[in-house]
């Protein structure tokens, strides 16, 4: 078996010179900020299954396993949620090389099978429209704020 701990790439060698016979991977890939504005955070991901290569290119068959901590749509409070899923998918292989970065791939495959709309619990009270306030923590609150005028995003900016 294939591992690597906290690797991005992929040792292929085994994988060019056996083509078409696979070979078991179990692979942790670094979590981290997908980009730099990004909303959410991904943990380490566990990449586990099958793979082969065959004409310049690596066929895996793989579960995915990772955390996805975000914020809650109501109240901005993270979340953190487990994501799993059984994916098959290809990398191609560049010429004299004898790896292929995983990350890329797999941080994509992640990030569009996670739920973008996580709330913290099923109750959660969201944010005050008025202020701003996080109505969980503030059950019994009562805003201040009057006039007929709704609020906006500038009026919370200094």
């Amino acid at each position: 078996m294939s591992r690597s701990a906290c690797s991005m790439s992929l040792q292929i060698s085994k994988f060019v010179a056996n083509p078409g016979r696979q070979f078991p991977i179990a692979v942790t890939l670094p979590g981290g900020t997908p980009e730099p504005d990004a909303l959410c955070i991904v943990e380490t991901i566990e990449v586990t299954g099958e793979a082969f290569a065959q004409q310049g290119t690596l066929f895996l068959e793989a579960s995915l396993h990772a955390r996805i901590t975000q914020p809650c749509r109501r109240c901005l409070e993270p979340v953190t949620t487990p994501l799993e899923i059984r994916e098959a998918f290809e990398i191609p292989i560049p010429p004299h090389t004898d790896t292929v970065e995983l990350l890329p791939v797999v941080l994509r495959l992640v990030l569009s099978a996670h739920d973008v709309n996580v709330v913290c619990r099923a109750d959660c009270r969201g944010l005050c429209q008025g202020c701003g306030i996080n109505l969980n923590e503030h059950p019994d609150h009562m805003c201040k704020r009057t006039g007929d005028q709704p609020t906006k995003l500038k009026d919370f900016l200094a």
